[in-house]
């Protein structure tokens, strides 16, 4: 068993990038079993829960939209070699991310944790939805067949409240500043959307110290 914590954003690009390079990574690995928890960190906590207009956010954020295009254009070509195609041009709104990382821990509770953040990524990144938006991630629970969903009972879930939380919390307070970042085993640390070959060396370390 090869146990892998992950603490991501769901509208951080580089944490769908690292995703996707950490799957590359473990699709050689067939018969090998992983444990693979997903943790709540915002980039914006202090974003309104409604969101803000996209172009306004990263021209505050890279001090203007010349910069910012820079950027992403960046970003874009790392995704590009991920076979992530990032639609960025439609994407209006940058959202508050609290009701996404909600679901994601929701979907623990079935096991489907990397399918809904898969979803949650692809319909940000890809199909420029409102990921914020309950509405929006009621369909998305849905199309994963999550048992049972209510809306109305899911955004009063306190449990989650707390989880949430209390994970950006806890990894603030180990230190961690940016994401993507993952743990391996208890023991190993990537920060960053790292290639899929530094995965797959620590991968047989792990492997090696559970063979002794």
């Amino acid at each position: 068993m090869i146990k892998i914590d992950i603490v991501s954003d769901t509208v951080c690009p580089w944490c769908y990038i690292g995703k996707k390079r950490l799957d590359k990574a473990i699709e050689d690995y067939k018969g090998q079993e992983f444990e693979i928890n997903w943790h709540a960190f915002q980039l914006n906590p202090n974003m309104p829960i409604e969101g803000i207009n996209r172009e306004l956010y990263l021209s505050t954020k890279f001090g203007g939209k010349e910069r910012a295009d820079s950027i992403y254009e960046q970003i874009k070509q790392a995704g590009s070699s991920s076979n992530i195609s990032f639609n960025f041009n439609e994407m209006f709104i940058m959202p508050n991310s609290f009701y996404s990382h909600m679901l994601i821990e929701l979907s623990k509770e079935q096991n489907l944790q990397n399918e809904i953040a898969e979803s949650l990524f692809d319909a940000f990144f890809i199909k420029g939805k409102n990921i914020g938006n309950l509405s929006e991630l009621t369909n998305i629970a849905i199309s994963n067949n999550i048992k049972d969903f209510n809306e109305d009972l899911f955004k009063n879930r306190k449990d989650l409240r707390n989880i949430i939380q209390t994970s950006d919390e806890n990894s603030r307070s180990k230190g961690i500043s940016g994401v993507p970042f993952f743990i391996i085993n208890n023991n190993y640390a990537i920060s960053g959307a790292q290639e899929s070959e530094v995965f797959k060396k620590i991968f047989e370390t792990c492997l090696l110290e559970n063979a002794i």
